[in-house]
């Protein structure tokens, strides 16, 4: 029995460090406009926007690189072929609405 309680009063403890990993990644980085050394500029960047679907890029043989939650509407996706990066939304079907297909929005970074 005391076993089990010595246990069961570890366990917590050994799981406290990991917990701290578990937080959101994005919290980290330095806001712009911050006042450190480390805060980047907002700098403005060029979307264009594509005729593309995520499904043809990938047929033309663009590769996935990282995905994200896009605010609960959908998937973000980064995609690369020979040096161009593609930002793509995907928005899946939803009941209740007059969206009944997958749909997808593309961008080219450069």
């Amino acid at each position: 029995m005391k076993k089990r309680i010595l246990t069961f009063t570890a366990l917590p403890l050994l799981l406290l460090p990991a917990s701290g990993f578990a937080r959101n990644t994005g919290d980290w980085l330095p806001q712009s406009g911050v006042k450190s050394p480390y805060a980047p500029l907002s700098v403005p960047t060029t979307l264009k926007p594509m005729q593309d679907s995520l499904a043809s890029l990938l047929t033309k043989g663009y590769q996935i690189t990282t995905t994200a939650d896009y605010g609960g509407s959908g998937a973000l996706f980064t995609l690369t072929r020979r040096k161009q990066t593609v930002l793509c939304v995907l928005t899946a079907p939803t009941p209740g609405t007059d969206q009944n297909v997958p749909t997808s929005r593309c961008w080219s970074l450069n």
